[in-house]
């Protein structure tokens, strides 16, 4: 499938409109590009993200639909087409890709896909204090450096006992996650038992893909969906909401904060 799109290469910077005066301002808007995955010969997804490292959103796409769960189940990986195209052929021990099953449309930004809405249900991991989800916060929002360059973009990371151990962007939320999945991968970091935390809407995919991940505690600067706090509850997952620096939203604390 092609589909001709209209790019423009260097966009002229946005102009504010204040006090009846326009003025030129240096802050360009988040680059963004479509990148098909092609899985063993045929075409799985495109994914509208942030052009850079797109091997790891793509080896974590393939995590999170539990195509693969080690990267030794990744035979082969290849870049084309100026970052637009990434290339996989499976090992033998990675599962069936699903190309005959049911896609679904997801709420996330730039209309994600995923093949299922099954979560799996989080034992065991790491309980903290809300005070911690709070520092936790305002630590990822401090370091989201594509958002300080050109806004627009989505932070998530992963925490630990000992803290922040990884910290991805991109312009779609549900993309974060994927991002989290194959960083991890690529550098032998365990997920089960641990906190995402973002600056996005946690909805339904988000929910499923952090289960999968075996994350036991998802915090959000802004709301989960209340099918996402459903979600939570049947995968036995903390979920908070509006995470501030004094102040936070329990949804669902399964056991794992401290109050």
């Amino acid at each position: 499938m092609t589909t001709d799109v209209r790019r423009i290469d260097r966009p002229a910077p946005p102009r504010l409109y204040r006090d009846g005066k326009l003025t030129v301002l240096d802050k360009a808007p988040p680059p963004e590009r479509a990148i098909s995955l092609i899985v063993d010969g045929e075409e799985l997804a495109t994914i509208a993200c942030s052009p850079v490292r797109v091997i790891a959103l793509a080896i974590g796409f393939l995590r999170v639909e539990d195509i693969i769960q080690r990267a030794e189940d990744v035979a082969l990986m290849e870049v084309c087409d100026e970052e637009t195209v990434v290339k996989v052929r499976l090992a033998p021990t990675a599962r069936a890709v699903p190309h005959d099953r049911k896609r679904i449309l997801t709420s996330g930004c730039g209309r994600g896909v995923t093949f299922s809405l099954d979560v799996v249900p989080v034992e065991g991991g790491i309980t903290v204090r809300p005070e911690q989800l709070m520092a936790w916060m305002e630590e990822l929002l401090d370091k989201a450096a594509g958002y300080k360059e050109h806004g627009g973009t989505h932070t998530a990371g992963l925490f630990g006992t000992n803290g922040l151990e990884l910290i991805v962007e991109d312009i779609g939320r549900h993309n974060t996650v994927d991002r989290i999945a194959g960083e991890a991968l690529l550098a032998d970091i365990d997920t089960m038992g641990k906190a995402i935390l973002t600056s996005g809407r946690i909805s339904s995919e988000m929910l499923v893909k952090a289960s999968r991940l075996g994350c036991g505690i998802v915090a959000s600067r802004t709301s989960p969906t209340e099918l996402g706090v459903s979600l939570a509850i049947e995968a036995n997952i903390a979920l908070c909401g509006y995470v501030r620096r004094d102040q936070l939203r329990v949804f669902h604390d399964a056991g794992r904060l401290s109050l």
